[in-house]
């Protein structure tokens, strides 16, 4: 799974977090109620995290 800052498929999800509008693949959706998106300092990213028990 991924992220990425392209406009939404016409297919998408589109919903407001944050003051931020985000697409979500319809096919996805079950799996990313738990995810947050976040700035990572130590990264200088912006991050997908939770679901850490279902990682490889």
């Amino acid at each position: 799974m991924g992220m990425a800052l392209d406009e939404p498929e016409t297919e998408d999800k589109v919903v407001i977090i944050n003051e931020v509008r985000v697409a979500i693949d319809p096919q996805l959706e079950h799996e990313v109620n738990e995810l947050v998106i976040e700035y990572d300092r130590g990264r200088n990213a912006i991050v997908l995290s939770g679901n850490e028990s279902e990682c490889v």
